[in-house]
C-alpha cells in the first residue's frame, strides 16, 4: 500500500478554527488526516502563536515568522505573497518529492521554483484575491485605500503564476470558471467545514442574528447598513442581535445607541448558543468573492436565512436560502418569520443538502491524492 504523504503550505497558524480563510484549512487538514495523509504543515505565523493541538493531526509542523517590513510594500510582488517567503521553508520542501498543496496565493512564492514545478503542486484558492482587495477598497480610505489598490494591481499581475501549478482547488463554481483560465486542472473543492452530523431540529426565540468578524471593515459597513436601512425603517421588528470578534468603539457605540444588543468576542460556546437559538441568520455582502463559512455555520441550525443576491452569488447555496433584493424584502420577510418557526420539512432539506455538498472527507478524497 503506498502510503499517502502531503505537504501543507498555509498563510497563518490554522488554529483555532476562528474565521473564515483558517476554518476552511483546519478542517481540510483534519479531514485528509482522518483520509489517513501524513501531513508535514508549513505556516507563517504573526500573532496567533505556536499551537500543541496541530501536532494530534499531522505528523511535523513548521513555523516560520511572516516577515511584515515596509519593503516589503514596495516589491514588485503582492505583499501578501512577498511577506511569505522563507528559504528554509523552500530547503525543507526540497528534502523530498512528495505532493504540496500551497493554502492559497499567499504561499506561492516557490511556484516559481523548477524543482518545485516537477512536483504534484495544488493551490487552494480562497477567493479571487484582486477581486477581494479592490472590494476593500471601496470601503477604506487614506493609506489603507492606496495599499488595497496597489495590492489589487499586483495580484492581478501576479496571479499567472498558478499556471505552474499541477491542480487549482477552488471554492466555487463561478471561481472555478475563472481561474480555468490557468489551469485546465481546476475543479471545484467545497468550503471545508466541520463534521455535519445528523441534528435535531430545534426550537428558536424571537430574535435576529448577524455575526461576522467585526474588525473587518466590510463587516462592520454591514452592520452600519443593516441597522441604518432596516432596523430604523421598521420599530416593529423583532430584536436584533451582532456578534463578533473585535467591534471598534465607533461600532459599539453606534450599536449601543440603536438599541441593539452586542455580544462581543464570544466564546465558541458563547456563539454556538446564539447561532442555535436565532429565529433568523441575517446575512449581507458587497462582495462577491469565495463562499463565507458564517453562512454554512447558519445553515446547519434550525434557523431561517435570509441574504442579499452577493452572498450566493456563485454558488448554488441559493436554493436553501431566502435571497432579499431590497430593504423592503428584508423587511417583509422578517415580520413574516418573526412568529414562525423553520418548516421541520425544509430543515431536514436544508441538512441534506449539507451533507450531499460539504462533506469535508468525501470532497477531499474526490480531489486531493497522493
Amino acid at each position: 500500500m503506498i502510503e499517502k504523504r502531503i505537504h501543507i503550505v498555509a498563510f497563518d497558524v490554522p488554529y483555532p478554527a476562528d474565521y473564515g480563510g483558517v476554518i476552511d484549512i483546519y478542517f481540510r487538514i483534519k479531514a485528509l488526516h482522518e483520509l489517513g495523509f501524513k501531513i508535514t504543515l508549513h505556516c507563517f505565523e504573526y500573532g496567533r502563536g505556536e499551537q500543541s493541538h496541530l501536532n494530534n493531526i499531522t505528523e511535523k509542523v513548521f513555523y516560520y515568522k511572516r516577515q511584515k517590513s515596509i519593503l516589503d510594500t514596495v516589491s514588485k510582488r503582492p505583499f501578501i505573497v512577498e511577506s511569505r517567503k522563507s528559504t528554509l521553508l523552500l530547503n525543507r520542501l526540497l528534502e523530498d518529492t512528495e505532493p504540496i498543496l500551497f493554502e492559497g496565493i499567499h504561499a506561492t512564492w516557490y511556484l516559481e521554483n523548477k524543482t518545485i514545478q516537477n512536483r504534484i503542486t495544488y493551490v487552494r484558492t480562497h477567493n479571487i484575491e484582486q477581486d477581494y482587495y479592490t472590494a476593500l477598497a471601496k470601503n477604506a480610505s487614506g493609506f489603507k485605500k492606496i495599499y488595497y489598490l496597489s495590492e489589487a494591481k499586483k495580484l492581478k499581475k501576479y496571479e499567472p503564476i498558478l499556471k505552474n501549478a499541477t491542480h487549482i482547488l477552488s471554492i466555487s463554481d463561478a471561481d472555478v470558471f475563472y481561474f480555468k483560465r490557468y489551469s485546465k486542472n481546476t475543479v471545484l473543492l467545497p468550503a471545508s467545514l466541520p463534521e455535519i452530523h445528523s441534528t435535531t431540529f430545534k426550537l428558536t426565540s424571537e430574535f435576529t442574528l448577524f455575526t461576522g468578524n467585526l474588525s473587518v471593515n466590510e463587516n462592520e459597513q454591514a452592520v452600519r447598513s443593516i441597522i441604518s436601512t432596516i432596523w430604523k425603517k421598521d420599530k416593529n421588528l423583532m430584536p436584533l442581535k451582532i456578534a463578533g470578534k473585535n467591534p471598534s468603539d465607533s461600532l459599539k457605540h453606534f450599536i449601543e445607541e440603536n438599541g441593539v444588543e452586542l455580544i462581543a468576542n464570544p466564546s465558541n460556546d458563547e456563539m454556538e448558543k446564539v447561532l442555535s437559538k436565532a429565529r433568523v441568520h441575517l446575512l449581507v455582502t458587497e462582495q462577491t468573492t469565495g463562499v463565507k463559512l458564517k453562512l454554512l455555520a447558519a445553515l446547519q441550525t434550525s434557523g431561517h436565512i435570509l441574504v442579499n443576491p452577493m452572498m450566493v452569488e456563485g454558488t448554488n447555496l441559493t436554493e436553501v436560502c431566502t435571497v432579499c433584493f431590497s430593504t423592503e424584502e428584508f423587511i417583509s420577510n422578517l415580520k413574516k418569520f418573526h412568529t414562525n418557526e423553520l418548516n421541520i420539512n425544509k430543515f431536514n432539506e436544508r441538512q441534506q443538502f449539507l451533507k450531499a455538498n460539504f462533506d469535508t472527507v468525501i470532497n477531499c478524497n474526490k480531489v486531493i491524492k497522493p
